[in-house]
């Protein structure tokens, strides 16, 4: 089997290169070296408008359901965030040497919060939106809501834990490798070695255990070891999930994110062969640090976040079910005019004797969390029903498969849309939009582009587009537009994925590192020179140069990305009589200069121009 072929958008999060660091693992870009995706290692609980914790959980007593197991259970309604200040992230990648622009990696949907309560595990999906935030709507057992009652008064970690998981899609490491296995034998082996209840393994084991794995388990084409490694382990694990692996519930938190590998379907190659040089596009399972309750615990008592609600029992609701749906759906789509959900019961289970449709508009209305009561025939029944979803985009109408539901809770996100369709949200942070207009236009997808196009300003910091997932040569092109003169703009091009922009994310802002180098003419051996950052609020830097010590580098922080240059001049300790500064030069190009008995001034090189008189 071959491995698959990476046909997304150049600039995709690549594994190749990571520099990690306490908050972030900094991610390069595939075949983009200007390029650099933050991947948080950690969550933390959302705020309301009034700066109140955005947490709240229902106790509910509802008598019309007969199993007293399930007659008692509560409701969590909870905010996330990542955790978005790229500042120290991107002081590091400055740090290592780089002067690649950072963006906030996106991650996939999928993603679920988990929590351990005592002996439970207890996860729910849910799907961040807008700027790095998402709701959570999940139901929780009655004593697992006791044991959360109880976490909320004692603000720590001792009663409950929690965790987030979601997934990266990068590129995996390539090496100039190939690997031949026998399908059947080794997925046998590895699910022997770590699945032996058929539970799930973690990913992380899988990884571990392939950096060094069984000799004759796979057969490759050189030697690895020593710093390859980790990345072999990496790009064999997150292949071998995307070829015959499947998302498994997490038994464990500090066990992270479990995979099952399934043994090979009717049809499969007996032997598998991949290339490894191959780019190759996967999603990689992460899992964040996440602890509300010390927060709640600092703000709030828990009586402010918690209640209780009492359901009397109601002869009409034995033949009632009651669904409600959450919606991951964001709340702005430029170029869609109504999605829809349906259920439907069928005529030998409905009141009605007839198939009975139900239906709920998740958008343009976009309900939190909304129900819909399904009514029934008979008490006696299990309540089934089908769900599909319906997509209304300029003139069509897209109807997406139907299939059956079992649950009391729907989560609907951008992952249940009709394929290939998918939504790309592009969001502006608040510190962004102080300095800048942001403009954004999506290129290379076939549709009305007066839809595809938006503005983002502080009122309205994002933009949500539906696009087809097919559409790989589409791009994103955002202009930032100075705030006091227009014209002066900064232009990116992104690959066609929702992304929050900070300010990090244009090169021009940040740390600044500038290669200096002085040449000495005519005698000169020595020379302070002296530079100045354009920013209002920067200081001077002072450096010495000789002729035993020509070179040095200048470092500073622009806090403007469209007022990032530099100046310099000699040094002179004579205030009466400074030197003259030079022109304002641009920080991304070497910096020359030439000493000479008459001054110095910058050379005629590849470098900034700019010159100094005497």
């Amino acid at each position: 089997m071959d491995s698959p072929i990476m046909t997304a958008a150049q600039g995709m999060p690549d594994w190749q290169s990571i520099i990690r660091t306490e908050n972030f693992d900094l991610l390069g870009a595939y075949d983009n070296p200007g390029l650099r995706f933050a991947v948080p290692k950690a969550a933390r609980l959302a705020s309301k408008l009034d700066g109140t914790p955005d947490f709240h959980l229902e106790f509910i007593s509802d008598q019309n359901i007969e199993s007293a197991d399930e007659c008692q259970y509560a409701m969590l309604t909870m905010g996330l965030e990542k955790s978005c200040d790229l500042a120290p992230a991107c002081e590091a990648l400055k740090a290592a040497g780089s002067g690649a622009a950072l963006l906030p990696c996106t991650f996939t949907t999928g993603c679920h919060v988990h929590f351990e309560l005592n002996d439970t595990h207890v996860s729910a999906p849910f799907a961040w939106q807008d700027a790095g935030r998402a709701t959570l709507n999940a139901r929780l057992p009655a004593d697992t809501a006791l044991l959360f009652y109880g976490a909320l008064d004692q603000g720590n970690l001792t009663v409950v834990r929690a965790a987030i998981e979601c997934e990266v899609a990068a590129v995996l490491p390539r090496l100039d490798l190939q690997v031949r296995f026998d399908t059947g034998a080794t997925l046998r082996a590895l699910r022997q070695a770590l699945d032996g209840n058929g539970a799930g393994m973690p990913f992380a084991a899988l990884i571990r255990y392939l950096t060094a794995p069984p000799s004759g388990l796979f057969t490759f084409s050189a030697a690895v070891g020593g710093a390859a490694a980790p990345q072999l382990a990496l790009a064999l694990a997150a292949r071998l999930r995307l070829a015959f692996g499947r998302y498994m519930p997490c038994r464990r938190i500090d066990d992270g994110p479990y995979i099952s590998l399934d043994l090979p379907a009717p049809g499969v190659a007996a032997s598998t062969h991949w290339d490894l040089r191959t780019p190759c596009l996967a999603a990689v399972p992460v899992a964040l640090r996440y602890d509300p309750f010390s927060v709640l615990k600092s703000s709030v008592t828990r009586d402010k976040v918690t209640t209780f609600t009492r359901i009397p029992r109601l002869p009409d609701q034995l033949l009632t079910r009651r669904v409600t749906l959450a919606s991951g759906i964001p709340e702005q789509l430029r170029n869609c005019e109504q999605i829809t959900v349906n259920l439907q019961v069928a005529a030998a289970e409905a009141a009605s004797g007839t198939a009975t449709p139900y239906s709920l508009d998740l958008y343009p209305s976009q309900p939190q969390a909304a129900c819909l009561d399904l009514r029934y025939a008979r008490v006696e029944s299990k309540q089934p029903y089908r769900v599909s979803l319906t997509v209304v985009q300029y003139d069509d109408v897209i109807d997406g498969p139907w299939r059956d539901g079992s649950d009391d809770y729907l989560f609907i996100d951008a992952g249940a849309l009709p394929s290939p369709m998918r939504i790309v949200t592009v969001s502006a942070t608040a510190a962004l939009l102080e300095e800048a207009v942001v403009t954004v236009g999506l290129r290379g997808v076939a549709a009305d582009p007066g839809r595809l196009a938006a503005t983002l300003e502080r009122n309205c910091p994002s933009a949500s587009f539906l696009v087809c997932a097919t559409a790989d040569a589409a791009r994103l092109c955002v202009v930032a537009h100075n705030r006091t003169n227009p014209a002066h703009t900064i232009t990116l091009d992104l690959p066609c994925h929702s992304v929050t922009l900070e300010p990090t994310a244009f090169s021009q802002y940040g740390p600044q590192a500038v290669p200096v180098e002085v040449r000495f003419h005519a005698g000169t051996t020595c020379v302070q020179l002296e530079f100045l950052p354009e920013s209002a609020d920067a200081n001077s830097v002072l450096l010495e140069f000789s002729t035993a010590m020509p070179t040095s580098q200048l470092n500073y922080f622009a806090s403007s990305m469209f007022n990032n240059r530099y100046r310099f001049r000699v040094y002179s300790d004579q205030e009466d009589a400074p030197a003259p500064w030079s022109a304002f030069l641009p920080p991304e190009c070497a910096l020359v200069i030439g000493m000479y008995d008459d001054g110095a001034r910058a050379e005629a090189m590849p470098s900034p121009q700019g010159e100094l008189a005497s």
